[in-house]
């Protein structure tokens, strides 16, 4: 009996001091705001930690014309000693003029059991003022702003650079065409395959390779002038091809007879034993493979067809000349 009665006696010295450990308060940011205005409602809260204390529910509106826009959850802005300083802020604002009274706000703790409340605030709305003795008067027009010449100038200016620009341009354009109309000339006519070939046949018989001993690079040179001449004349890629298929590329497509096929094969392999097998032939084997040479660029150029027009004058020539 004696301990419960301890245990009552404490309870009653607790709750007091608690009671007074919280504290709770209501504020607006202002009392008076213009019809539509919006302002700020705070509640602040303080209380040892370890306390439940729950926030008033609040609904759409207050005091029947404040109009709650929306709210901020609860916040600790303050920790100090074991006890919290808690805020929360709702926006509010009302659309009526007149004074309006807003009645206090319960905080409650100890599971709902105790509360403490705000002080009750007021809230004066008032509208715009009129002069009712001008009447009802129509709405203003938008004022007309006059541009001055200063404010234009920039703009007039890039636009004169903008046209000097293209002029200037235009002007280029048609310099760069006359200059390359007179600089550009006809382009000469083609030399056809065989004199560039017979030209440097002669040339090579000037330089009298062979005479000096220098046997390999006299072939390397006559075989060259030959593969250049086929792949100008016939198309055939004879400079990156062997003997063997040069002579099967030209059986194959059947541009030149069977006899200077043949002839061409026994000169393009002796060109290969000289450059790959060392072989070393007799100063007539030169002579003729020298002459063979000129007799095939010769036997294959094209021929000239005098009745034709003159663009037709390339034919490929399949008939052995001198027959």
């Amino acid at each position: 009996m004696k301990y419960r009665m301890s245990i009552l006696l404490l309870l009653l010295i607790t709750l007091p001091s608690l009671g007074q450990d919280i504290k709770v308060n209501a504020k607006l940011d202002t009392t008076r705001i213009l019809i539509g205005d919006q302002v700020n409602l705070w509640f602040m809260l303080e209380h040892p930690e370890g306390l439940k204390v729950d926030f008033p529910t609040i609904g759409d509106s207050l005091a029947g014309k404040i109009e709650v826009l929306s709210g901020s959850n609860p916040d600790t802005f303050s920790r100090m000693n074991r006890i919290l300083k808690i805020r929360q802020r709702l926006l509010v604002t009302s659309f009526d003029t007149g004074f309006y009274v807003i009645p206090p706000f319960k905080f409650r703790y100890n599971n709902s059991r105790d509360s403490l409340q705000t002080n009750p605030l007021s809230l004066e709305v008032f509208g715009m003022p009129v002069d009712t003795t001008k009447g009802i008067t129509d709405i203003k027009p938008p004022y007309e702003i006059k541009v001055t010449l200063i404010e234009l100038l920039p703009y007039i200016i890039i636009g004169l650079l903008i046209i000097a620009i293209i002029i200037l341009y235009v002007r280029y354009m048609k310099k760069k065409k006359l200059v390359q109309s007179l600089v550009e000339k006809p382009e000469p006519p083609q030399i056809p395959a065989h004199l560039i070939a017979l030209e440097q046949l002669d040339e090579l018989v000037r330089e009298k390779l062979w005479q000096q001993g220098k046997i390999k690079l006299y072939y390397s040179r006559l075989t060259d002038i030959i593969r250049q001449y086929i792949e100008l004349r016939f198309g055939v890629p004879a400079m990156e091809e062997t003997t063997e298929d040069i002579i099967r590329d030209f059986t194959r497509n059947g541009h030149i007879k069977e006899g200077i096929r043949q002839e061409l094969k026994v000169l393009l392999e002796l060109a290969d034993l000289v450059k790959f097998a060392k072989w070393n032939p007799v100063a007539e084997e030169n002579e003729v493979s020298q002459q063979g040479a000129y007799d095939f660029i010769l036997r294959t150029k094209p021929v000239v067809n005098l009745r034709k027009p003159l663009e037709n004058v390339e034919q490929p020539a399949l008939e052995e000349e001198g027959k």
